[in-house]
């Protein structure tokens, strides 16, 4: 009678637990979710998606000393703790040391399935690294152009505003790739370097551009974010990846006020460490990783 007893406590605790692990991932696959880490002077954003897809842009920084690490010691371990093994896509906005030192070793580590690069030739040792892991992971490999869409699956659909191929642009920041990406009522804009000539090239195509979360442009650079691009965006959210005491001197105060007077708030990895956001298509939720 009291081993009878003992197994249905244990089988009722059991049947608990399961129930509220199914409740929990239930509500995980509702969720769109943007983390900016903390990298320094540099950026990367991870997002991942209600059907359990993985997006990386850019893996890079120039504020540690071994800047080719921070894809496996920092990148790749938050990616593991999410419990993700392969990466969807793989974006790399441009070539600079800040968005690409770590990108090598986050695939080798973490392989890609899809690739989007802007294809320029670019004369580094980090960008021949990354494109020899992206043929070592066996990943495809597209050009990304402004009007290819990537479906995420799950409601989610990522939108290329930038480059557009017949534009000249007049360095490689402005050339970045920017992504939207929407789910349901809520839309994320990840600006990667791109600043007011890249700005003005999305306002003249008439794209959709609005955006409640924004990953401001440059790292708060002052030539980055002008007023009349932000008054088409209208973010509720924007996050800033920056390094603290940086050399630039990113974010600019201007950049700061013109967010304020657009009704943003400002988060900074500098100051409040990575940044998350999450949505479930109607409303978002903040957390910072530093108080």
């Amino acid at each position: 009678m009291l081993r009878d007893r003992r197994v249905l406590i244990l089988a009722v605790a059991a049947l608990a637990a399961a129930v509220i692990w199914a409740s929990a991932l239930l509500a995980r696959q509702d969720l769109l979710d943007l983390t900016i880490l903390d990298v320094g002077e540099g950026l990367c954003a991870v997002v991942r998606t209600p059907s359990g897809k993985t997006l990386v842009m850019d893996c890079g920084t120039t504020s540690w000393r071994d800047g080719e690490s921070v894809g496996e010691k920092l990148v790749a371990p938050y990616l593991q703790s999410e419990g993700v093994d392969v990466i969807d896509v793989a974006v790399l906005s441009h070539p600079h040391a800040d968005h690409i030192s770590g990108y090598a070793g986050l695939l080798e580590t973490k392989p890609a399935r899809l690739v989007l690069d802007i294809g320029v030739r670019y004369r580094s040792p980090n960008y021949k690294r990354f494109l020899r892991a992206v043929k070592d992971c066996r990943a495809r490999y597209r050009i990304a152009k402004r009007g290819q869409s990537i479906d995420l699956g799950g409601g989610v659909s990522v939108h290329i505003l930038s480059p557009d191929p017949a534009r000249r642009y007049d360095d490689l920041n402005n050339r970045s790739i920017a992504l939207r990406i929407t789910y349901k009522h809520v839309a994320f804009l990840l600006a990667a370097d791109t600043e007011g000539q890249a700005e003005h090239y999305e306002l003249q195509s008439h794209i959709p551009v609005r955006a409640q979360v924004l990953q401001v442009g440059h790292h708060g650079a002052e030539a980055a974010t002008s007023p009349v691009w932000l008054s088409a965006v209208r973010p509720q959210v924007a996050i800033i990846s920056c390094g603290r005491r940086n050399e630039y001197r990113h974010p600019s105060l201007d950049v700061i006020r013109r967010l304020a007077v657009a009704g943003a708030r400002v988060y900074r990895t500098d100051k409040d460490g990575a940044v998350s956001v999450t949505t479930d298509g109607e409303t978002i939720r903040v957390r910072k990783f530093r108080d």
